[in-house]
């Protein structure tokens, strides 16, 4: 059998464009970006020097190892019942055997969180803890939800 020559389709400008970008990432995953690598910043932004100070600031809230903070947030929900209200409901059985109206939340869910974090993390004892917390609210407030929901 006679091997009959093909002619090439023509690429399309879209095509072409791509393929000469990947020949210059040989032997790196295509579609993969890469990982920047960012320099530790001080607090006012300027990169630390070798004689400064180091807080390390957790990538996950630990609760196992700090059992201060579970009392904290049982103190917290205790001694502000509206923000307990606010996270788990008031039961109708239970206003009705103690003789008062059901209780119902006049804010949002996250609201309530942010309070119980600040109850927590505010006074905590680690600084970088107290520090990152300032700076990074939502991550504790996170942390807060996931560890009520799932214990």
């Amino acid at each position: 059998m006679a091997k009959g020559t093909k002619s090439k389709a023509s690429r399309s400008p879209k095509r072409a464009h791509l393929e000469s970008e990947s020949s210059h990432t040989e032997g790196k995953k295509a579609g993969r970006p890469r990982r920047k690598t960012v320099a530790a910043e001080a607090s006012d932004g300027e990169p630390e020097g070798p004689g400064a100070l180091t807080l390390k600031v957790p990538g996950r809230i630990a609760w196992d190892k700090y059992p201060e903070r579970t009392e904290r947030l049982l103190d917290f929900l205790d001694t502000h019942m509206d923000v307990a209200i606010k996270l788990f409901g008031d039961s109708t059985q239970a206003a009705k055997s103690e003789g008062r109206s059901k209780l119902t939340a006049k804010s949002n869910k996250a609201a309530a969180y942010l309070q119980l974090a600040d109850g927590i993390f505010s006074i905590d004892d680690d600084a970088a803890v107290r520090a990152d917390f300032t700076t990074n609210p939502n991550k504790y407030v996170k942390a807060v939800d996931n560890y009520i929901t799932n214990t």
